[in-house]
């Protein structure tokens, strides 16, 4: 396909969609079977195009043109009223507000059903304006019953004899009276307590600036406790309580082999106490210790125990035959210290 084709289809497309999309943005549709239909108003003061067209506030169209007589008597307004909605020929098209700050649309007024009598595309509609007091009746209308509700509610109390409205007005003073006390009170106690307040105020804003200086180290606190918490999470916890449950009984039965060994070390004590009884003098020691019998021959052992030491010191080599295994008798000589005299003591 040449390329001035592609462009000649390519434009069409193009004006085809635009306009499409004004009439669109207007309300219409000219791929639609709509009815089209006209309304000569005096005055469409605050109407819009696209402005809704609504039959008792449901919407069944949009404004589609707003334009005036050829003599400028009345001003011709063009609806966009959808396909199958069976409006009479005979239709009232009133020009109203709905709300007080919303704007202006068409609310067609009719009563039963059209018949065979039903308005079609090209026809023209008789149009009205409300009124500014009309719209605002309209809008106020719910409300109107609850007004001449409570209206007739005051009527009755201002009639009352019973003096009930006298009686709720001193209770309604009363009240007054009362949140006007509470008021002062409230009152004085902020202004006893604003140095109060104010000191609470100062240490408040000191520790939030305390907590702003130190709040890397909060931070970093935080963090450690994230740390150790995550550590504890991911910790075999089971195998660990297991592992000191072991740990503990290990422990009981060491303790338990001590007490055992304290009992014997006690019972060993307690012999050893009676074999050295030396207050008593009933052990075997205490006996030994107490028989002078026994300390004489100590004695004696200990002095022949010295004297040998010192002969050995003295005289080595008479003690060589002991490791050489050859046996020398014994000659005493003058300088022995065992004999005095030359003679042993025990002789005599």
């Amino acid at each position: 396909m040449r390329n001035e084709v592609k462009i000649g289809i390519l434009g069409v497309v193009t004006i085809v969609l635009l306009f499409w999309g004004y009439n669109f943005l207007q309300g219409k549709n000219v791929f639609s079977s709509d009815i089209v239909a006209n309304a000569a108003f005096v005055s469409v003061d605050g109407l819009n195009i696209a402005a809704p067209v609504t039959i008792n506030g449901y919407k069944v169209g949009a404004v589609t043109g707003i334009t005036p007589s050829e003599d400028y008597s009345k001003v011709i307004v063009e609806m966009n009223i959808k396909d199958g909605t069976k409006v009479p020929k005979d239709a009232i098209a009133m020009l109203v507000q709905p709300s007080l700050m919303g704007g202006k649309e068409v609310s067609l007024k009719f009563v039963g059903n059209c018949g065979e009598n039903c308005l079609e595309s090209g026809g023209t509609l008789q149009g009205n304006v409300s009124g500014m007091v009309d719209g605002i009746l309209e809008v106020a209308d719910p409300y109107l019953g609850k007004i001449d509700t409570i209206l007739g509610a005051v009527a009755k109390l201002s009639t009352d004899d019973n003096k009930q409205l006298n009686a709720t007005f001193s209770e309604l003073q009363a009240v007054v009276t009362n949140v006007k006390v509470l008021t002062d009170l409230v009152n004085n106690l902020l202004v006893s307590s604003s140095v109060n307040i104010s000191v609470a105020l100062s240490n408040l804003n000191d520790i939030t600036g305390n907590i702003k200086e130190n709040n890397g180290e909060i931070t970093g606190m935080l963090q450690n406790i994230n740390t150790i918490t995550k550590q504890v999470k991911d910790a075999d916890l089971e195998k660990t309580i297991a592992s000191a449950k072991e740990a503990l009984n290990n422990i009981n039965k060491v303790i338990n082999s001590l007490d055992g060994t304290l009992g014997k070390a006690d019972k060993m004590i307690g012999n050893i106490d009676k074999i050295t009884d030396f207050e008593n003098q009933d052990g075997i020691i205490a006996a030994l210790f107490n028989d002078n019998d026994f300390k004489g021959d100590v004695d004696e052992a200990i002095e022949n125990l010295n004297l040998l030491l010192q002969d050995i010191r003295l005289h080595p080599e008479r003690y060589k035959t002991v490791l050489s295994g050859k046996y020398k008798a014994y000659k005493p000589v003058g300088d022995d210290p065992k004999l005095k005299d030359g003679k042993d003591p025990k002789e005599n």
